[in-house]
């Protein structure tokens, strides 16, 4: 059976410079037209594997560490957030400091996940208004 090969550092840096791009094209849109949902549920798993294949190229894995999502009244924060995240990811890796890059690169990927789970949020917040205003008005006939 033929060994493992780990993902060169050209292959890492190639995948960083892309999510850069396409998270970019994301945050670039003008505000009336959010990132799609989905576009941005496939940037997040892309930067997962980013940092998947970035661990087992350096061999570093550790304990999961449970951190709270931060909240903001308005996600898009989050997403220019990390895009610089990755910004500072692309730059350490290019510097040779891969460890430091796969910090960066993690917090990019929480950034995505905390405006996902920022957007589940709104949308209980407002399925919630919805049911309140639908008993509101059935209670009042």
């Amino acid at each position: 059976m033929p060994g493992r090969s780990t993902p060169r550092r050209e292959d890492v840096l190639a995948e960083i410079d892309a999510l850069c791009d396409s998270l970019g094209r994301l945050v670039a849109r003008p505000p009336p037209s959010a990132p799609a949902e989905g576009e941005v549920w496939l940037l997040y798993a892309r930067t997962e594997t980013a940092v998947a294949r970035l661990k087992y190229r350096l061999g570093a894995e550790r304990p999961g560490v449970f951190s709270e999502l931060p909240r903001s009244k308005n996600p898009e924060e989050f997403l220019s957030r990390a895009l610089h995240d990755l910004e500072d990811a692309r730059a350490l890796a290019r510097s040779a400091s891969l460890a430091e890059a796969l910090t960066a690169l993690r917090a990019a990927r929480t950034g995505l996940r905390a405006y996902l789970a920022e957007l589940g949020r709104v949308r209980a917040r407002e399925k919630r208004k919805a049911a309140l205003s639908r008993r509101s008005s059935l209670s009042s006939s």
